[in-house]
């Protein structure tokens, strides 16, 4: 065995041993990324059951907002309604109060507002509706 030889077999040798070092730390990679793997299984599956409840509680918030907008629709009837009744009894009473002060005009008879002769009900009628 010549020199060379000798040589060229140390130089396979110490690129055998860079081999086998590279190939050792590509396979505690390789285990690491198996084990993470698990881990990404795991997330994957707490993701999906988040998922899952997050569209249950978006079903149950939109249920009860269709519920909360009927009620608030009934309740905002319910309040017209009453603020109406309200503005019938304050205007009536404010005619009363105007009238007691005397600070509204006089009513003109029934035969200048009826000439040809009214019937005492309409006029009632009129009064109220003024």
């Amino acid at each position: 065995m010549t020199l060379a030889a000798l040589a060229f077999e140390g130089v396979v040798a110490v690129l055998l041993l860079v081999a086998a070092v590279m190939m050792w730390r590509v396979d505690r990679k390789l285990s690491a990324l198996r084990n993470g793997q698990d881990g990404v299984r795991q997330a994957v599956i707490s993701l999906d059951e988040a998922t899952d409840r997050a569209r249950a509680s978006l079903a149950a918030l939109q249920r009860a907002t269709r519920e909360g907008g009927e009620d608030l629709e009934r309740t905002v009837r319910e309040a017209r309604s009453v603020a109406d009744e309200l503005r019938l009894l304050t205007s009536g009473a404010d005619r009363r109060s105007e009238s007691i002060a005397g600070t509204r005009p006089a009513r003109k008879p029934m035969a200048e507002v009826f000439p040809q002769g009214g019937r005492p009900n309409v006029f009632s009628d009129l009064k109220d509706v003024r």
